[in-house]
């Protein structure tokens, strides 16, 4: 055998090392990847978070491109990356595109990149109804300083809304310590109320109870009390928020329990039960009627409702609300608490609306439909707690109101006041760690593009749109998530 010559052996070796040393540093370049972006929408220069891994610890290493845009890295981990949304960018929904060590990956999830808002001042826009909002009673938890009652609505102000809904019960809100004679004084005495009714809301909605018992017997004395507590606070609202565009709507939680004790559907209410809560309901708006009437004041309202629940039993024929009282009552507006109708088609929503409305008294000074939706909501555990699916129903249902034609559609509610066997059941807009759910995004992306669009709408019109031209605009405009 001929020996093997040297040189040819240490070549052989030496690319064997190069191979060898070429594969393993291939090896150890790891693709990117992205799990999460948060939040999932935001303006020009605001901040964002992208979850994942291997991505490299100089900002300058991890390219980040969204809509065609470059993106400045401000802060770079193996897991995480914090970028600011480019100038310059078209509004719209785009993948994060992030590359490192020349190898690129796209997130899953699109970032929507929001239209900067155009301030409007016009104080017709600003104190448009724009129907959807949402309410906090008994909240279960919180995150400042604050109350529950000024922490929630200051959250419901913040998402952009105009609209509230309250109960007038301080221990509704964990506010201990503090009682009042009467409605009037807790609203103007009380500094977490009178600061929540001095936010710049335009339509709010009251829970409103006296002591008055009427189920017995609605007695003189009874009658009385209910029409000074009611008066008195209509006196109060219209005098100190005269010519501000305010409307107050003095209601109540659901009627059909109140006529239904201990929630007992098999309950045949009582004639007398019956007759009182009907007296009750004509004392509470003959307060109001002549309050009004006997007070001066321009361009703020105060209107009753009554708010009924069990409206397929009514319509079955049993003995409710809708059907045994509603009818002989005279009550500015009804309240429909529409967990009984929300999941069914719109066709047959739509006849339980119109079952409601055609039981209502005559007001002839109120134009338009005069059945809003109270309540409305189902809560994350219906859904395992998926957000996208909590988000896609609720949108749903708020859509079948719209088409209706209701006047409010109010969400149960911005934190969730439901806890079953130790567990949040997840009637939210921002959850019990203080997560905004995708449905709060909904709301919140909202209400700027229906300002702009009634702004538009006055604008080319000349007027202000219609309820009916709204609610079809906001119909279209919510089909999207």
């Amino acid at each position: 055998m001929k020996p093997v010559n040297r040189m040819i052996l240490i070549t052989l070796s030496s690319l064997l090392l190069v191979t060898a040393c070429t594969r393993q540093s291939e090896d150890e370049i790891q693709a990117p990847v992205i799990y999460s972006i948060y939040p999932l929408s935001g303006y020009e220069g605001e901040s964002v978070t992208i979850n994942g891994s291997n991505f490299s610890t100089d900002p300058a290493l991890n390219i980040i491109t969204l809509g065609g845009k470059k993106a400045t890295v401000t802060s770079a981990t193996t897991v995480q990356l914090l970028f600011r949304v480019p100038q310059g960018i078209t509004p719209g929904r785009y993948p994060a595109s992030l590359t490192v060590d020349g190898i690129t990956t796209a997130s899953s999830q699109l970032f929507e990149v929001k239209e900067k808002e155009v301030q409007i001042t016009d104080p017709d826009v600003l104190a448009f109804n724009y129907a959807i909002g949402t309410q906090t009673i008994g909240p279960s938890y919180g995150f400042t300083t604050d109350d529950r009652l000024v922490e929630t609505a200051k959250a419901i102000l913040g998402m952009g809304s105009n609209i509230l809904k309250i109960t007038l019960s301080p221990g509704s809100y964990n506010i201990t310590g503090r009682s009042y004679s009467s409605l009037t004084a807790l609203v103007r005495d009380d500094p977490s109320f009178s600061a929540v009714l001095d936010m710049p809301f335009t339509y709010f909605f009251f829970w409103a109870r006296s002591n008055s018992n009427w189920a017995d017997g609605y007695s003189v004395a009874e009658r009385m009390e209910d029409s000074v507590q009611i008066a008195d606070l209509t006196n109060y609202l219209i005098t100190k928020y005269n010519n501000s565009g305010r409307q107050f709507f003095i209601g109540h939680w659901e009627g059909d329990w109140y006529l239904l004790p201990n929630y007992d559907v098999n309950y045949i209410p009582s004639d007398t039960r019956i007759e009182g809560m009907i007296q009750w309901y004509r004392t509470r708006q003959n307060a109001v009627d002549e309050a009004k009437r006997t007070t001066a004041h321009l361009n703020v309202e105060v209107f009753t409702y009554c708010e009924v629940n069990r409206v397929v039993d009514a319509m079955n024929g049993l003995r409710r609300v809708t059907n045994f009282v509603l009818p002989y009552t005279n009550v500015d507006y009804v309240s429909y608490s529409s967990y009984d109708a929300q999941g069914l088609g719109q066709n047959d929503y739509n006849n339980v609306l119109n079952y409601i409305e055609g039981n209502l008294p005559s007001r002839p000074h109120i134009t338009g439909k005069r059945v809003f939706i109270g309540e409305m909501g189902r809560c994350a555990q219906d859904f395992s707690f998926s957000k996208t699916q909590h988000e896609s129903v609720n949108r749903e249902n708020i859509r079948k109101a719209l088409a209706w034609g209701a006047p409010f559609i109010l969400y149960w509610e911005m934190y969730n006041n439901e806890i079953k066997d130790g567990v949040q059941r997840g009637f939210w807009l921002i959850d019990n760690t203080n997560i905004k759910w995708p449905l709060y995004e909904t709301f919140s992306s909202f209400y700027p593009k229906a300002k702009k669009w009634v702004y538009n709408q006055k604008t080319s019109l000349n007027r202000m749109p219609t309820r009916e031209e709204y609610n079809n605009w906001a119909y279209s405009t919510l089909s999207d998530p």
